[in-house]
């Protein structure tokens, strides 16, 4: 069983569902929790990624962080009993990530986490403590880099537990870069928008678009910006409402370079990314992509959970410093060549999602030995 229900999760998994699915001794099954439920946020991933439809939705929905956590979990719970999986996998770092870990290892069913080892340092942030959580009760550890490794092996984790795959993220990036290369012409043509013209911005983080002060020293940053480049910001329904309650909508009227857009798939995102002279985020995920496509990355956060594209300097944590942000965004016109996507780099040249599932599907005394870990 995989367990998703958050657009991030969606995107990293994709690639491991396709390798899943070619296995003819592994049943899969697909859990949708739900965390995400807009056609934007869920639905248009499973379309564009050509995932199978899920063997339940569980509908969790939205609320507190406690809330959709538990809600998750009893639902998910519920799941476990009914399709009986040898192996839940879990992807990430989300409340529903958390949630499926949690009721599978309680039901004594062995957990594999994707993406594991990841560490911000961070505990402010929900993110690090559902990774945390999750890598301490999983029984097979999948970590992305070298990095993740060494976190996992310090926290006292046995070696023989944790497997370094590479990140699936390359996978996604490699498989879905020819489509939306392709989606550019057509995409740019209805925004009015020429290559390497713009900035790509995003935020959905708690930490900047709830609360106002930080909200609107990013919009002060943006509209500053906007008088040197045009800013493309693919916003969130929240952060909508937070724009147009908090009275910074207007203020964004008066800079017509900047075009907020609604949420976009994963092909239209690559193909935004892959056009951009860079990108102002506070996700995660885009971290990474930028760092793959060799556009230059600006964080508005005080730390990362991804600390290799901060060594390759192909990253900077700002956090929601409006000089900071203005002086970086503006600087990165004047970066350098940009990468290959093949190029040597920490998260692997590819294959990670292959090498998951050889071995999840290695042999059944390994099975065996992982489930010893909960069932001595």
């Amino acid at each position: 069983m995989i367990v998703l229900g958050a657009r991030p999760q969606f995107i990293k998994s994709a690639p491991i569902i396709h390798e899943l699915l070619k296995r003819r001794a592994i049943a899969l099954q697909i859990v949708n929790s739900g965390q995400h439920y807009d056609y934007e946020l869920s639905q248009i991933f499973f379309d564009q990624l050509k995932l199978p439809p899920p063997a339940l939705n569980l509908q969790v929905g939205s609320g507190s962080h406690a809330i959709q956590t538990a809600k998750a979990m009893t639902r998910i719970e519920q799941a476990i009993l009914k399709l009986k999986p040898d192996l839940v996998l879990v992807p990430g770092d989300t409340n529903t990530t958390l949630a499926a870990a949690l009721a599978a290892a309680k039901l004594n069913v062995p957990v594999g986490h994707i993406e594991a080892g990841a560490r911000s340092f961070d505990m402010t942030m929900p993110e690090e403590i559902n990774r945390r959580v999750t890598d301490h009760v999983s029984a097979v550890l999948f970590a992305p880099t070298k990095t993740t490794e060494r976190n996992l092996r310090n926290e006292g984790i046995p070696a023989g537990r944790i497997f370094q795959v590479g990140d699936t993220i390359v996978d996604a990036v490699r498989t879905v870069l020819p489509r939306a290369r392709k989606s550019q012409e057509a995409l740019f043509e209805k925004i009015d928008l020429r290559e390497r013209d713009f900035v790509l911005m995003t935020a959905h983080r708690p930490d900047n678009v709830d609360n106002p002060q930080r909200l609107r020293s990013i919009v002060n940053a943006l509209s500053q910006i906007s008088k040197n480049m045009r800013v493309i910001f693919p916003a969130h329904p929240r952060v909508m409402h937070n724009l147009k309650s908090r009275g910074l909508m207007r203020r964004l009227h008066f800079f017509p370079n900047i075009t907020l857009i609604k949420p976009v798939g994963y092909v239209e995102m690559i193909a935004l990314l892959d056009a951009a002279s860079a990108i102002l985020t506070d996700s995660g995920g885009l971290q990474k992509e930028a760092y793959l496509l060799g556009v230059a990355c600006t964080t508005m956060r005080n730390s990362t959970e991804w600390p290799e594209t901060l060594k390759a300097r192909a990253n900077r944590l700002v956090d929601a410093d409006p000089e900071e942000i203005i002086h970086n965004v503006l600087d990165s016109r004047n970066a350098g060549p940009r990468m290959r996507l093949y190029d040597n780099n920490p998260f692997s040249r590819g294959g990670a999602s292959k090498r998951i599932v050889d071995i999840i599907s290695s042999n059944d005394e390994w099975l065996q030995e992982v489930r010893g870990i909960f069932r001595p």
